[in-house]
C-alpha cells in the first residue's frame, strides 16, 4: 500500500508499475481497494501499470478533515481525487475501470470532461438505477438499527456468488465493516442518487459494458441500457459471477477486460 496526499487529502492505493500505460481500478460504495485483488498481478503482468485506489471515506484514504469533520463525500470529489492521482503518479492519462460505485464514478469524470480518462470499463453498474427512491433510505435504516460490522456481515454475501470461497467472503466483509458510517452514508447517496442517461449518446470514449448472471443489485438489463446507448461500446456477460464480478470469476474478467484494453 502507498498512501499520496493529492487534493490535500490522503488517499491509499496498491501501485504495481510494469508499462506505459496505467489502468486504475475504482471500488463500489460497499468495498475498497482490496476487491481488486485479482487484477492487480494479471494486468501487471500483461504490461500496464496498475493503481487500486481507496475511495476517500474508504479503506486506508481520509475520512475526516484534522478537525474531525467529514470529508465532502459526492461524485465529482472522487472523479477528481482519481484524476488527480493519476497526474501525481506521473501520467497524463489511464483507463478507467469501476465496479457499481466505480462505474458511476466513471460517467461523472467524463460529464465533467476529465482529460485523463481513456478507454473506460463500467462493471455492474448503471446510468440510473430504476429502484433509487426505494434504495437511498435503505442504508441509513439499517445503521439506525445495526452496527457497520453488523451490516457488512448481512449485505455482502448479497453482493458475491453463494460459492464465493470463505477467505475472500470474510476480506469483503472486512472492507465495508471498518468504514466511517458517515462516509458510507454519504457515499451510498451519491453512488444510487444520479441520472446519467442523457450523456450516454456522447461518449466517445472506447467502452467495455460489464454485467454478470448472478447480480440481483444491478441486473443485465442496466447494463444492456449502457451498451446499447453508449456509442460503439462493447457487452461482456460473466456466467456466474454476482455484483462484484471480478471477485466471483477474477479469470473471465481479467480475460474480457485485457482483450478489450488490448484490442
Amino acid at each position: 500500500m502507498e498512501i499520496r496526499t493529492v487534493r490535500n487529502i490522503r488517499i491509499a492505493f496498491d501501485l504495481r508499475t510494469g508499462g506505459d500505460e496505467l489502468v486504475v481500478f475504482i471500488h463500489g460504495v460497499g468495498a475498497d481497494r482490496t476487491s481488486w485483488k485479482y487484477q492487480l498481478e494479471a494486468f501487471q503482468n500483461a504490461g500496464y501499470s496498475v493503481a487500486a485506489i481507496d475511495m476517500r471515506g474508504s479503506g486506508d484514504s481520509q475520512s475526516r478533515d484534522e478537525h474531525g469533520a467529514l470529508l465532502k463525500i459526492d461524485l465529482e470529489e472522487f472523479a477528481r481525487d482519481v484524476d488527480a492521482l493519476i497526474r501525481e503518479l506521473g501520467f497524463s492519462k489511464a483507463h478507467w475501470v469501476g465496479n457499481s460505485k466505480g462505474g458511476v464514478i466513471i460517467l461523472e469524470a467524463l460529464l465533467l470532461g476529465l482529460a485523463s480518462v481513456d478507454k473506460i470499463v463500467l462493471c455492474n453498474t448503471f446510468a440510473k438505477h430504476p429502484d433509487s427512491a426505494a434504495i437511498l433510505p435503505r442504508a441509513a435504516a439499517a445503521l439506525r438499527q445495526k452496527t457497520m460490522p453488523e451490516f457488512a456481515a448481512e449485505r455482502i454475501p448479497l453482493v458475491l456468488k453463494p460459492d464465493i470461497d470463505a477467505a475472500t467472503l470474510a476480506e469483503a466483509i472486512y472492507a465495508m465493516a471498518r468504514k466511517d458510517p458517515e462516509a458510507y452514508l454519504a457515499s451510498w447517496q451519491a453512488t444510487w442518487s444520479p441520472d446519467f442517461r442523457g450523456m450516454l449518446s456522447s461518449i466517445t470514449n472506447p467502452t467495455l459494458v460489464v454485467s454478470s448472471t448472478l447480480d440481483m443489485i444491478t441486473p443485465t438489463a442496466l447494463s444492456d441500457e449502457l451498451a446499447c446507448h453508449i456509442p460503439h461500446a462493447k457487452l461482456v456477460v460473466l456466467e456466474g459471477a454476482g455484483h462484484i464480478s471480478n471477485l466471483d470469476q477474477p479469470e473471465a474478467f481479467n480475460q474480457a477486460v485485457l482483450a478489450f484494453l488490448q484490442s
